[in-house]
C-alpha cells in the first residue's frame, strides 16, 4: 500500500477501494516494459500484443528475470508495479493492467468491489511468509485481547491477523487495530506502538534481531483456512483471444519460475532481497533460512470455499457490512482453460 492510502480504522472494502483509486497514482509506479518487442513467433500469438500485469514491489518482475523466464516472450509485458494488493485492485479499478498479483483479503475486495475480473490462478505458500510477532513477554494470541496490534486493513496481512485472532477465539473487536502502511508494519512494532505486527520475513528479522525473546504466534503455514494467493484477469483481457493466449504464456512462465526458485532459492534471495530490497548479503542468508515459496495448484471448489471463508471472517469482525458471495471471482471456463497450466 502506498505511504499516502493509510487509514485508521476499518471501514466497508468498497470505500476502501474507492479511497485507494484516488491514491493510485501515488502508489503505482510506471509500467516497465520488458526488454523485447513483441514479434511473430509459431505460439500463435499476434504480432503487437500487450500485456500489463500488476506486481507488487518488483518481487515478480524479479523473480522472472532472474530465472530467465523474459527470454524469447512473444508479446511485449509490461510489469506494473503497486506497493500492496489493494492498490492492485485499484490498478484493475482504473483499467491500467490485464493481470495481477495478490493475496486473498485483496480478491474478495475485488468481489465486493465488482471489478470485472476472474481468478485464472492460485498459488498455496509453502513454509511461512507471513508472521504475526509480539513483543517480549508476550507468549500467546490470548494475550493479545485489549491490546494493539498492526496490520493493513484489505491486505492478506489482514486476513492473517484474523485467522490467528479466530485460533483464539477473539475477532478484530477485540484487539485495537493499529492500522499503518505494509512498510511501516515493523516500524510501530520497534516503537512500542503496537504490541503485536504482522510482519514480512525482513520484518521479522529485524524486529528479531534487536528482541530476542520476541515470539511469532502465528503464521500464513498455521492459521486456518489456508492462504492462497490470486492471480486475477480481466473480462475484457479473456475476451480477447490474443491477451487470453499471452496469459496463458505467462503463467506457463510463472510456473516455471517458481519451480526455478525452489530449486535456487539462494540465487532468488540475493536478486530480490539483496538487489532490490537492499537487505544485507548476511541478511539474505536469514530470509532463506526462513523460507516461504509459493506452489501453484489448480482452482477447485475448496480454494473457492477457503476464499468464502475469509469473507466470513471480514464480516463477523465488522470490517464490511454483511457476507457476500465470492461465486463471482470464479469461472468454470476459465477454470478449465487454465488449471492445466498448473497441474502438478
Amino acid at each position: 500500500m502506498s505511504r499516502s492510502c493509510s487509514r485508521a480504522s476499518v471501514i466497508a472494502a468498497s470505500v476502501a477501494l474507492a479511497g485507494l483509486l484516488a491514491a493510485c497514482s501515488s502508489g503505482a509506479s510506471a509500467s516497465s516494459p520488458s526488454t523485447q518487442d513483441a514479434v511473430k513467433t509459431s505460439s500463435g500469438i499476434p504480432a503487437g500484443t500487450v500485456l500489463n500485469v500488476g506486481d507488487q514491489q518488483q518481487s515478480l518482475q524479479t523473480l522472472l528475470q532472474a530465472s530467465g523466464q523474459l527470454r524469447g516472450l512473444p508479446y511485449t509485458l509490461n510489469f506494473v508495479q503497486f506497493g500492496s494488493g489493494p492498490l492492485v485492485d485499484a490498478g484493475f479499478a482504473a483499467n491500467r493492467i490485464d493481470a495481477g498479483f495478490m493475496g486473498d483479503l485483496p480478491a474478495t475486495v475485488a468481489v465486493s468491489s465488482r471489478l470485472p475480473v476472474k481468478a485464472v490462478a492460485v498459488a498455496l505458500p509453502i513454509g511461512a511468509s507471513l508472521f504475526l510477532v509480539a513483543q517480549p513477554g508476550i507468549s500467546s494470541i490470548a494475550q493479545l485481547k485489549g491490546k494493539p496490534v498492526a496490520y493493513t486493513t484489505g491486505t492478506a496481512q489482514q486476513a492473517l491477523a484474523l485467522r490467528a485472532l479466530g485460533q483464539a477465539g477473539l475477532t478484530q473487536k477485540d484487539v485495537h487495530q493499529v492500522d499503518v502502511t505494509l512498510q511501516q508494519l515493523g516500524t510501530v512494532l520497534q516503537s512500542g506502538a503496537a504490541d503485536a505486527s504482522i510482519l514480512s520475513v525482513q520484518q521479522k528479522i529485524d524486529f528479531q534481531e534487536t528482541h530476542p525473546g520476541a515470539k511469532v504466534l502465528a503464521t500464513n503455514a498455521t492459521a486456518k483456512p489456508p492462504s492462497y494467493d490470486y492471480v486475477l484477469a480481466t473480462t475484457s483481457a479473456l475476451g480477447s483471444p490474443a491477451k487470453k493466449a499471452a496469459i496463458a504464456d505467462f503463467l506457463k512462465r510463472y510456473v516455471a519460475a517458481i519451480k526455478w526458485e525452489k530449486a535456487h532459492p539462494d540465487q532468488y534471495v540475493n536478486a530480490y532481497y539483496v538487489n532490490v530490497e537492499h537487505q544485507t548479503p548476511a541478511q539474505a542468508k536469514q530470509i532463506l533460512a526462513a523460507g516461504g515459496v509459493l506452489n501453484p495448484v489448480p482452482i477447485t471448489a475448496g480454494v473457492q470455499q477457503s476464499l468464502q471463508t475469509v469473507v466470513g471472517l471480514i464480516a463477523s469482525a465488522g470490517a464490511i457490512p454483511a457476507s457476500f458471495s465470492v461465486a463471482p471471482l470464479f469461472s468454470p471456463d476459465v477454470t478449465n482453460y487454465f488449471n492445466p497450466i498448473v497441474q502438478p
